[in-house]
């Protein structure tokens, strides 16, 4: 019993390890099938030739070659590519044959049966392969029996042509075994995502393009999912590459469990995949994204850290006269969809997107020409102190300059630069250009004291070289580092990783001051607060609208007050705008503040009264 137990193992891991005969694209399976029909139609001529030059006669080697013309005709005719393909492999093994009879059963004409044999494997197809030694056993085995002398020349062979028969075949199958480890190494390589095992782009657009094809003729549908993974770089940028690489192994396993064993899941690279499923309604395709979804919404394990990063994923259906090139581009158009409309979610392709995602490319686009062109403004907001009533220090606000719609907001394009990179080119321009404005002022009224607030996004704080960006600011400017305040949304919490903690003691150890931007609407979690090195505490406008309005409105407020005194934080209010919020504030123990009742932004030429009496009390001010 163990013996056969291990026979049984050996002949699974044999198994596994042979290649999967899948289809090779379209293109590439048509040029190797020309190629090799080619090779067929040349062994016509050479049959013909090589019998009428024995003595063969012209009818029966006519006869011969025109048997084998036949298979060429059909291997060369439209029908399906398993037919033409085993026909070809009739055809080739036929030749084989004949040459073998015209020899005389020449031991080394058996040759040919080897290299056709391997040539075969071209198509990446068991069907062909198989005909092809089939042919081998029963050629030598029933002719071997009624006319010996026409399979082989030597006595052993002739007296037990079954036998040799067998031998023959076990040889050709052996000789083959170096085409099928390239055919298999060809399948991984060419058609398959090296890091995942799952089928790339290529091979996955082949079976949509035949999926369609077999689904026009029966009237049915198929269906495309593009699947985005949401916070992938998140993990690639603070955990590092080999763990996002492990993050999307861990994926497709889980696509590959959702799935049924006849539809397929493909890697397009990066963080995107596709699944294609064949013969499906729509109802059933709303179950397939919605486990798909919800696989991908439980934690992942990766370097023994649970990640969370979820998807958003894209769903077209098949329509009449659709191409693959339609298919795929509705699913992505719906990916898209899905992403913007908040992530973790699905979409159906509907027409009117496609007008939708134009617009958000084109907004992307003019983003980008943007960053080359210079069109971004830093205006500044004075930072007051509620005890003096002085300016304390001025925070850098972005704008953008657009040339037909004027100065636009940041609200109005942040997201936009987040989820296409451009705000980390967008970011370190605002951070140079503020320490040198910052700087000139200084120049021009030494004595002002003001320090400088400039943003920094989450993706940027995930950069590797923002340490050495800061420094690269100060540096040039001039700046000295303890004016410079570095804030932070509370996004970063959520990213602590041991990588962006480094990063942010690494910031501390400049000199610079880092605060907590926009607390209370985000990840507000006091473990991560205590561990990472911050100096101020940014209180959000929604929590100062409600300060003044009573008790129950502002306890909030009158509890962020107090976890940052009791954190030893220095406690700015946001978005300041009524006489009574100041005297609120001022009760409560709040250090500075900032909003429209102080002053609004403004471009740096009109800063200069503010930063040349820096000392005084603006008369709004001290009547709050």
């Amino acid at each position: 019993m163990p013996v056969v137990a291990a026979l049984r193992r050996l002949m699974f891991s044999g198994r596994n390890y042979l290649p999967k005969g899948q289809s090779l694209p379209e293109d590439v399976w048509r040029f190797r099938h020309r190629c090799l029909g080619w090779l067929l139609r040349a062994h016509v001529a050479v049959v013909f030739a090589v019998g009428v030059v024995q003595g063969h006669g012209a009818l029966h080697s006519g006869t011969e070659a025109g048997v084998i013309a036949v298979c060429a005709a059909l291997a060369a005719s439209q029908g399906r590519r398993q037919f033409a393909a085993a026909m070809t492999a009739v055809g080739l093994v036929l030749s084989s044959a004949v040459i073998v009879h015209l020899s005389g059963g020449l031991i080394e004409a058996h040759f040919h049966f080897f290299v056709v044999v391997g040539i075969l494997t071209l198509y990446q197809d068991w069907r062909p392969f198989l005909v092809a030694i089939g042919f081998v056993v029963s050629h030598h085995a029933l002719l071997g029996v009624l006319a010996p002398a026409e399979v082989f020349n030597h006595p052993a062979a002739v007296a037990h042509p079954l036998r040799w028969a067998l031998i023959h075949g076990a040889f050709v199958l052996a000789a083959s075994t170096a085409s099928v480890v390239a055919w298999r190494l060809n399948e991984e390589q060419a058609l398959k995502d090296s890091l995942t095992g799952l089928p790339n782009r290529r091979l996955f657009r082949d079976r949509v393009e035949h999926s369609l094809a077999r689904e026009a003729r029966r009237a049915g549908t198929i269906g495309v999912l593009f699947i985005d993974l949401d916070r992938f770089k998140d993990v690639n940028d603070t955990l590092g590459h080999p763990a996002g690489d492990q993050l999307l192994v861990s994926v497709a396993e889980r696509l590959r469990v959702v799935l049924r064993p006849d539809d397929t899941a493909a890697r397009f690279g990066g963080d995107e995949f596709a699944l294609l499923v064949e013969d499906i309604s729509a109802g059933d395709l709303t179950e397939v994204a919605e486990r798909v979804l919800g696989a991908l919404s439980a934690p992942f394990v990766v370097k023994a850290k649970e990640v969370a990063v979820g998807a958003s994923v894209g769903v077209a259906v098949s329509a009449p006269g659709d191409t693959v090139d339609d298919l795929l581009r509705n699913a992505d158009v719906a990916m898209y969809t899905a992403k913007h409309a908040g992530r973790g979610r699905y979409a159906f392709f509907q027409p009117d997107m496609q007008a939708e995602v134009i617009r958000r490319v084109e907004a992307e686009e003019s983003l980008r020409r943007a960053v080359d062109e210079g069109e971004f403004v830093l205006h500044y907001q004075p930072i007051y102190a509620l005890g003096s009533g002085r300016p304390v220090g001025l925070e850098a606000l972005l704008r953008w300059r657009h040339p037909t719609r004027g100065l636009v907001a940041p609200g109005e394009f942040l997201a936009s630069a987040e989820d296409t990179g451009t705000i980390v080119g967008i970011g370190t321009w605002a951070l140079h250009e503020a320490c040198r404005q910052m700087r000139s002022w200084t120049d021009r009224h030494p004595g002002h004291g003001l320090g400088l607030s400039v943003n920094l996004s989450p993706t940027q704080l995930v950069q590797e070289d923002i340490v050495d960006v800061v420094g690269a600011a100060l540096a040039s400017s001039g700046l000295r580092p303890e004016r410079l305040t570095l804030e932070i949304t509370e996004d970063v919490m959520v990213k602590g990783s041991a990588a962006v903690l480094g990063r942010l003691h690494a910031l501390k150890a400049l000199g610079v001051t880092l605060a907590v931007d926009d607390f209370g609407t985000g990840y507000s979690s006091l473990a991560y607060l205590r561990r990472l090195p911050f100096d101020v505490l940014k209180i959000d406008k929604t929590f100062v609208d409600d300060v003044a309005r009573g008790d129950a409105d502002s306890a909030l407020a009158r509890a962020i007050v107090k976890l940052g005194q009791t954190l030893g934080l220095v406690l700015v209010a946001e978005g300041v705008e009524h006489p009574d919020q100041v005297a609120r504030l001022r009760a409560l123990g709040c250090d500075l503040a900032q909003g429209y009742w102080f002053a609004r932004p403004a471009p740096a030429e009109a800063l200069d009264a503010v930063i040349g009496g820096a000392g005084a009390v603006p008369a709004g001010v001290a009547a709050g």
